[in-house]
This record gives C-alpha cells, sequence and structure tokens, in this order.
C-alpha cells in the first residue's frame, strides 16, 4: 500500500537479474567465508548488492531491502492486511481545508529518537521533504508523489507535533505522506542550508526548476547530499532504524549490528522489531556457491536463487531437514518494454504484433515450474474491485504476421527479414534485445529471438548488467528490454510510469508511452474521490493499455526464499517475501 513498495520495485530485477556492480571495487564471492558472526546473527545470502543507502537516490529494490533496516518513515505497512500502520508517527488526522485543500496531522513518537541521542522532531520530517523536492537533486522518481504539498505547519508547544498542508484531494496523499524516509538534519543538512528555502517554494512544481538554479543554497546542498560517502560509508549513513550499518566490503557482505539505544528495541511489531543482534548480508551472484553455503550451513537465508537451481534442489533430503522451501507470491511483474520512440514500434499493430509472438505459458513452464510464477495481464493487481478482465493475448504467429502486413510490413528484398519504409529510408524489422545476465532472462530472450524469426522479425539479444541496462533504458537509447516493475497493494496512481511526462529523468516512463487520453484519465484519476467513478477512470486506463500494448506483460514470480527451520518468521507478498528484523531463532 505505501509509496515506497510502489516505486522501489521498479528495478526489482533480482528474480531474472544478476549482481549490479557495487560501488567501489569487487571482489570473488565464491570463496567467501564472510565476517567472523556469533550464531545468534542471521546471515542471507541475495544476488543483488545495494547500489546506495541514500533512500532517495536508489529506486533499487536490493538497496531497500538495507536501508529499510536503516531508515525509517512515518507509517508503515502491515506485510499480512497492507493496512497503514504507525512507524515514526501516529496515523495522521485527516481534515478538509478551506479553500479545498486537506491536512493530514502527525505526532512523532514519543520515543523516536537518533543515535546521537537526540529526538526525531517535525525538523526533520520538513527536511527530509526538502531534500527529495530540491530540483537540484536525483530524486525525481519520488518528486511527483509530493508535488500536491503546500506547506507544513509545525506546533509552538510540540516539536513533535505537525500537519502537512495539501493543495487539493489526492488519492495517494496519505500513502506519500506516510512512505516519507525520514533523515536526520544534523547529519545530512549540518549547515541548515534547506533552512532558508521555504517548502512551498519547492513544492512549486513549474517554478522551483529555475528557482533551483540561481539558489545557492539549493546546490551546495545537493552536492553535499550526492557524495557517495553519504550512501556507502558505515559511518556517514545514519537513521532512526533498528540497524546501523558496521561494515561494507563491496563484492563481498555488508554487516548491521542492532543498535542498542534503538528507540523501540523492545516491540515485537514486524515493522519495528530489531530481533537479531547483527544481520550480515553476503553478495553471492551464482546458485553454486549459494548452494554450497546453504548445505555448509553458513548462510541462514537465501533469496531469489535461480529458478532451476531451486526446483532441483528443494527435495534434496539433506537440505529439507534443514531449511523450509516457500515461494512466496509477489505484486511485481515482468514484462518485454518496447521503445515507443522508436521507430519500429511506434505503430500500435506492430507492438501488438510482437505481443502474439510470445507464448508466455511456454515461458512459465520452462524457465520457472509450476507453482513458481503465474501469467499477468497489465499494471494493476488481479483482485481489486477496478481490475479489468481481459482474455490473454495468445501466442499466435499467423495473427502477428497479419498484424505486421497491416502496419506495412513486407520482405521486399528476400533477405528473408521483413521491412517497410519510415521516415522515408528502407528499415529492416531487425533490433536488439537487453537481458539481465540470468539463465531466466537469457531464456526469454532466446525463445523470443527463435519465435520472431519465424516470421521475419530479426532479434539480438543483448545481454547486460542491470547497472548497464537501466542506464541505457534511461537514457532511452534501446528498442525492447526486459524489465521488471511492481504494483501497488493499495490504489494505484500511474503519473509515474504511464504519464508522458514522466520520461526520465522526470519518471519512470521508459518506454516513452504517450496517450492524451491516458494523460487525462491519470489525473482525474488522482482527484477522484467517488470509488465509482475513479473505479471507471481505472477501467479505461487499462483498456487503453491492453489496446496499446507498450509492454508486453508476461509474468508475476514468486519469491524463492530458502529460510533455516532454526528461524521463525513469516513471509509476505512484499518484496523480498522476509522482514529480516523480525526473524527470530526458535
Amino acid at each position: 500500500m505505501m509509496i515506497r513498495y510502489f516505486l522501489c520495485l521498479y528495478l526489482a530485477a533480482a528474480l531474472f537479474a544478476c549482481k549490479e556492480d557495487p560501488p567501489t571495487g569487487k571482489t570473488d564471492t565464491a570463496n567467501a567465508t564472510g565476517a567472523d558472526v556469533t550464531a545468534a546473527a542471521l546471515r542471507v545470502a541475495v544476488r543483488v548488492e545495494p547500489n546506495s543507502l541514500n533512500p532517495i537516490l536508489t529506486t533499487q529494490a536490493a538497496a531497500r531491502n538495507v536501508r529499510e533496516l536503516i531508515f525509517q518513515t512515518l507509517n508503515s505497512m502491515d506485510p499480512l492486511t497492507y493496512e497503514p500502520v504507525p512507524l515514526l508517527a501516529s496515523l495522521p488526522d485527516v481534515s478538509k481545508e478551506p479553500g479545498g485543500g486537506v491536512s493530514y496531522s502527525y505526532v512523532i513518537d514519543e520515543s523516536a529518537k537518533w543515535p546521537n541521542g537526540l529526538p526525531v522532531t517535525a525538523a526533520d520530517v520538513i527536511f527530509s521533504l526538502k531534500a527529495i523536492m530540491n530540483p537540484k537533486v536525483e530524486a525525481g522518481p519520488y518528486r511527483t508523489f509530493y508535488y500536491n504539498i503546500a506547506n507544513i505547519i509545525t506546533s509552538p508547544n510540540n516539536e513533535r507535533r505537525f500537519k502537512v498542508m495539501t493543495r487539493r484531494p489526492y488519492i495517494m496523499a496519505e500513502q506519500a505522506i506516510a512512505s516519507l524516509p525520514v533523515y536526520p538534519e544534523y547529519a545530512y543538512d549540518p549547515g541548515r542550508l534547506l533552512r532558508k528555502v521555504r517548502v512551498e517554494a519547492l513544492t512549486n512544481e513549474k517554478s522551483a526548476g529555475p528557482m533551483a538554479d540561481k539558489n545557492e543554497d539549493l546546490i551546495k546542498f545537493a552536492e553535499a547530499f550526492q557524495d557517495v560517502s553519504l550512501a556507502t560509508d558505515p559511518a556517514r549513513i545514519i537513521g532512526s532504524g533498528p540497524y546501523q550499518l558496521t561494515s561494507w566490503e563491496p563484492g563481498q557482505e555488508m554487516v548491521l549490528d542492532r543498535r542498542e539505544d534503538y528507540w523501540a528495541i523492545d516491540s515485537k511489531k514486524p515493522w519495528l522489531a530489531a530481533a537479531a543482534p547483527k544481520i550480515v548480508i553476503r553478495f553471492i551472484e551464482d546458485a553454486t556457491p549459494t548452494v554450497n553455503a546453504l548445505r555448509d550451513e553458513t548462510i541462514d537465508v537465501a533469496i531469489d536463487l535461480d529458478a532451476e537451481q531451486y526446483n532441483a534442489i528443494k527435495t534434496e533430503e539433506y537440505l529439507t531437514e534443514r531449511y523450509d522451501f516457500t515461494a512466496a507470491p509477489g505484486v511485481n511483474f515482468y514484462g518485454l518494454m518496447m521503445n515507443q520512440q522508436n521507430p519500429l514500434f511506434r505503430e500500435q499493430a506492430t507492438r501488438r504484433a510482437m505481443a502474439h509472438l510470445v507464448d508466455v505459458d511456454v515461458v512459465i513452464e520452462q524457465l520457472f515450474g509450476a507453482g513458481l510464477a503465474r501469467r499477468v495481464l497489465g499494471p494493476v493487481l488481479q483482485g481489486k474491485s477496478y481490475f479489468l478482465d481481459k482474455p490473454f493475448i495468445p501466442f499466435d504467429l499467423d495473427k502477428a504476421a497479419a498484424l505486421l502486413q497491416e502496419a506495412g510490413w513486407e520482405d521486399t528484398n528476400g533477405d528473408g527479414t521483413l521491412d517497410r519504409m519510415i521516415d522515408g529510408e528502407s528499415t529492416e524489422f531487425s533490433f536488439s534485445l537487453m537481458v539481465f545476465p540470468s539463465p531466466a532472462s537469457k531464456g526469454v530472450g532466446a525463445l523470443l529471438a527463435e519465435w520472431a524469426g519465424e516470421i521475419g522479425v530479426d532479434v539480438e539479444v543483448s545481454v547486460q548488467s542491470p547497472q548497464a541496462l537501466y542506464g541505457e533504458l534511461n537514457k532511452g537509447n534501446y528498442a525492447m528490454a526486459l524489465m521488471g516493475m511492481g504494483r501497488d497493494p493499495g490504489l494505484d496512481d500511474f503519473t509515474q510510469v504511464w504519464a508522458s511526462t514522466s520520461v526520465p529523468p522526470n519518471g519512470s516512463n521508459r518506454s516513452g508511452f504517450s496517450n492524451p487520453e491516458a494523460d487525462r484519465i491519470i489525473k482525474q484519476i488522482t482527484t477522484t474521490l467517488d470509488e465509482n467513478e475513479r473505479n471507471e477512470l481505472y477501467r479505461r486506463f487499462q483498456e487503453i493499455i491492453y489496446e496499446n500494448q507498450p509492454i508486453i506483460f508476461l509474468l508475476s514470480a514468486n519469491a524463492r526464499l530458502v529460510v533455516s527451520k532454526k528461524l521463525e518468521y513469516e513471509t509476505t507478498a512484499v518484496s523480498p517475501g522476509l522482514r529480516f528484523n523480525a526473524m527470530t531463532r526458535k
């Protein structure tokens, strides 16, 4: 339900991807034995190393899984019911205000404090909002959700009490405010540069950019805030959460120690708990060394093993006696994104033809196996009241060929590859498909190349590291790419991924999707409070996506978890499927 889950899963390619480049030097993980830790430590093997632990500077899922152990938001989400729950602050009192706006009043928990003993206050909340809204800070994927905030009013008698004033009703306002990561102002802005700039000046979408170009305080703050050491140096990564990063060996592991002065150290609630005295996150890219570590019992938890390896070992008696093998349903999905700014994929008929070229059932059967993935229809979670139930686009080579012919594609020169005139030039239907360096990802590419080749479409599979792949996506320098995205358990705001104004760096519309009716509906959805009216808008939006096929929607893969039987835990649909901080030993 919370915005952080909605946003951070956009780069959640862990099920298809291998490890990203570490922030500094790289070392071999295959023979790593890890730090000297006590038996009480929770040892977790992950495939992808975080790229940053500065919350608003990354949307990477692997980073979120770690930084949520260090940083906290105003509210959290019950992992089972998806309902909001208090975290740093109370749930808000919501009131209509004169002029059409809405206010959200919070009180920060009186026990909440920073590692230096200072209380968490409304000033820290205001600072954190300003950091996100500073146009010179590369927090574009998050900024959209906060432009509706007009001001934050503090209490003269209570430094923990504040009221967030919004300009107009917005369906995601409460979720967005609740998901604001709160930084300690004393550590991240010691010179109090942002105190010189008003909230309303930064949340004015039209004037904030030009104002920031001339404001030396905003420029100076952004330079310091985006220093890599604030995202990688354990001594400089400071939050109110239960754990403190104590070491980070790039390419090997990071170690987090429980803060003995943590303000909620006795809490048993999973969103507040600090069960393990130490958490060791080990970066093991390949499946074989991960399986060896399981057999040696040098790790307690492994997430996102390759599907083939997971299926191969889940019946191994030695391991099943020691570990639970669990496949937790997730809210993420994967698809083949087509760049609509690329001349090859401008036509709707061409994109729909490509959708007919993918046998999704075969992809699931061959690359995942029973119970590890399910097909998805579009960007809305099935089961929501406004989910639009349409037939899946079937695998049909004849239909694909007919649609391509309708779009003007034919083999005019007899070389076996379709071609057509585009912008006055004869253009072959030949392109590169970018995929991640994992067996499942490369398998998707190989299958599409085979199927497309049968009707004269030439697909070259290009294997890219996640970092390189997303870099090309953000620049729009691609034709088609395998992409992972998240879907929100709560209400959907499609602005960030589907609005024409959200092409990177302003958002995550990496497909370049642009449809005037869709843009209009997206805006209407965010301010329509009547559920029935809003649901009709949601359904029409899904129809537009279904008709246009900017993405070939493939599947939602279950989180593949291997957990020691010595641990007590609960699974959740929110990636990575577990809350590491709440896992306890039996």
